[in-house]
């Protein structure tokens, strides 16, 4: 295995658990883009998303469509990015067009979308270290099918989808409430200002 990828490892996992390889457990789905004319900027044939530029947080956004597709990812795969960027993810929702930029990961029967989603996201910046070339950064096929991800059995698999989702609700609860202050406390100067003006302090 080479040196860049046993920097993806790192620690120790329960005993039930097993270190494995993607292409085990996932169908990888390199991304091809389709002939230039056939995509458009209006809703005919399938969405087309072609690399980071078209992610969201969690779900990509429509932004063109594809009238003659050659790569297509279903509903509930994993979308990542190969090509400079390497390594964002995403959960896509709808069947859709998929470009040279993306690969799609499909699980199999021993693996959860939603867990392979968080385990790819907290290891991005490792999986960056993948990439190569010399005029942007990419990853391969190969790259993929051999990353090692520390596999629990699907109950417990479950419960770490459970408590990330609990978990990052509270995070967005926080988040806003924090957005709010700062609106609270931008407004504080004219606010002052306001009453100073008028004699108010």
């Amino acid at each position: 295995m080479s040196q860049k990828k046993e920097k993806i490892i790192g620690y120790k996992i329960p005993k039930d658990w097993e270190w494995i390889r993607l292409g085990e457990i996932c169908e990888i789905i390199m991304g091809q883009s389709p002939p230039g004319h056939t995509y458009i900027d209006t809703p005919k044939g399938l969405p087309f998303f072609q690399g980071k530029a078209d992610f969201g947080y969690y779900f990509p956004k429509t932004r063109k469509w594809c009238t003659k597709p050659i790569k297509t990812a279903e509903e509930g795969d994993i979308l990542i990015s190969v090509r400079a960027p390497v390594g964002p993810v995403n959960m896509n929702t709808l069947k859709c067009c998929i470009g040279r930029g993306l690969t799609a990961i499909r699980c199999k029967d021993k693996a959860m979308n939603w867990f392979i989603f968080w385990y790819l996201r907290s290891i991005e910046n490792k999986i960056t270290l993948l990439g190569s070339g010399s005029t942007f950064d990419a990853i391969t096929r190969y790259d993929l099918v051999n990353l090692l991800v520390p596999l629990p059995p699907i109950s417990e698999q479950k419960h770490i989808i459970s408590k990330i989702k609990e978990l990052m609700q509270e995070v967005e609860h926080a988040k806003t409430a924090c957005e709010k202050q700062l609106e609270n406390i931008n407004a504080l100067p004219q606010a002052i200002l306001r009453k100073a003006f008028k004699g108010e302090l």
